[in-house]
């Protein structure tokens, strides 16, 4: 049995009126999973495949398809790697913090940090609605949000407040600079992926990967 869940968490877009999307994803492994999937990063490091940050706007084609491969590779029964995704239409998003407005009621301004941190909490939801933790202690490494000790103080409270028993125990809630740890950089494709296939670049095909990512749409 795995010792430790590790999810690792990214996003694309803007959580106020910047971008048409906001997008958040995460990559779920195990500590044994992890060994594996960071012995394929190491040999596309090692032959020089890949030398700078695995940032999905920078990778060219062969970046993409060799990534592309690992996560297929990772992505079956023998290694332990879930995927899931989700996309705010934010023409179609009636939900709180992105605008101010009433809901059912209750006022919501608007507000970008909780507008993320509602984000965030929907995809954990929604991953673990599907998902089994593999271990008895879950760790969350999300890429730098907040600045403020105090803003990320209140995103930890938040995650922890668990009343509808949706989520598991949160042994860490970690932010880390994308830059120094990879994991990061593959959420950050991840959610890239499903960027381009949605928004920004609908003609180039990413089927097959984005049949082992579970993606959702959140309008409220």
């Amino acid at each position: 049995m795995a010792k430790r869940d590790f999810l690792f968490i990214d996003e694309t877009g803007d959580p106020g009126a910047a971008t048409e999307y906001y997008i958040q994803g995460l990559i779920h492994l195990t500590d044994e999973s992890l060994k594996e999937i960071n012995l394929q990063l190491g040999a596309m490091r090692f032959f020089g495949t890949i030398r700078n940050e695995l940032k999905s706007t920078r990778l060219n084609k062969n970046q993409k398809d060799l990534l592309h491969s690992i996560i297929k590779h990772s992505l079956n029964d023998s290694v332990f790697v879930k995927a899931t995704v989700i996309v705010i239409t934010k023409a179609d998003y009636v939900g709180p913090y992105l605008e101010d407005k009433t809901v059912d009621g209750v006022s919501y301004p608007k507000d970008a940090k909780k507008f993320r941190h509602f984000v965030l909490r929907r995809l954990l939801e929604q991953h673990f609605a599907h998902t089994t933790i593999q271990s008895q202690e879950v760790e969350l490494v999300i890429d730098r949000f907040h600045s403020s000790e105090i803003d990320e103080k209140l995103m930890r409270s938040y995650l922890r407040i668990d009343k509808h028993n949706r989520l598991p125990y949160f042994a860490q809630i970690i932010q880390a600079d994308s830059r120094y740890v990879e994991l990061l950089q593959v959420a950050d494709w991840v959610t890239g992926v499903v960027k381009e296939s949605r928004f920004t670049h609908t003609e180039r095909d990413h089927q097959e990967l984005l049949d082992n990512i579970r993606v959702y749409d959140v309008r409220r």
